[in-house]
């Protein structure tokens, strides 16, 4: 019965955290929290919720101390290991991050945020081959996700891949916002593999010649 009571107690903390947070009192929530997890040290989905929130307020070595904590109480939980990858890439434990990605995808099967975070990992440690076989799948379940799709293309062609982030970069020029930025890409691409007859067709594409005018006669009176 006792037992029974504390866990609703706390799931109750969560509610109220959640409350607090959604009215703007981010400060306010994490307080409650650090009472209930300092109640109950050993409550692993507490200490998640901390975390997230004291990686909210910039508080990351804190955050990285509870979502350690959470990792070890609860090392099936995907989300524990994605927060903490997070606060271990802000402190700059960029291979603690990547191990941390790495296991939470093998947890959950398609987490999107961990996908999208591993690829930006990968990129910075220069493993473009990596971050392309990380955001493929992202990719393919998210075609609105054009900001991936950029990167995408990129670490196709740092990879080697040229004829892949050529795709990738075509497929981006029907969208009207990304247009210039990816025709401007995919024309440097281009011309780095000598097709300059289709960086030309690519060029007019995105800017095409204006129209002159004729000039007018002046208008008899």
């Amino acid at each position: 019965m006792w037992a029974t009571l504390i866990t609703v107690v706390l799931a109750s903390a969560i509610d109220d955290a959640q409350a607090l947070e959604s009215n703007g009192d981010d400060r306010g929530a994490t307080v409650l929290l650090e009472k209930a997890v300092f109640a109950d040290p050993r409550w692993a989905i507490g200490r998640v919720e901390l975390g997230r929130m004291q990686l909210k307020l910039g508080e990351t070595e804190y955050a990285w101390l509870h979502l350690d904590i959470a990792r070890t109480l609860a090392p099936e939980n995907p989300r524990a290991h994605y927060l903490y990858a997070l606060a271990s890439d802000e402190l700059g434990h960029r291979r603690d991050a990547r191990a941390a990605l790495e296991l939470a995808l093998s947890l959950r099967d398609g987490y999107a945020d961990a996908q999208v975070r591993l690829a930006s990992v990968l990129f910075a440690e220069a493993d473009f081959a990596g971050a392309a076989a990380t955001l493929k799948p992202y990719v393919a379940k998210h075609p609105e996700a054009n900001g991936a799709r950029l990167q995408l293309a990129d670490a196709l062609e740092r990879s080697g891949d040229k004829k892949g982030a050529e795709h990738e970069l075509r497929s981006l020029l029907s969208h009207p916002t990304l247009k210039q930025l990816a025709g401007r890409r995919l024309v440097a691409l281009l011309d780095s593999e000598g097709k300059h007859a289709e960086s030309e067709k690519i060029k007019a594409l995105i800017d095409p010649p204006k129209r002159q005018l004729r000039d007018l006669k002046p208008s008899r009176k």
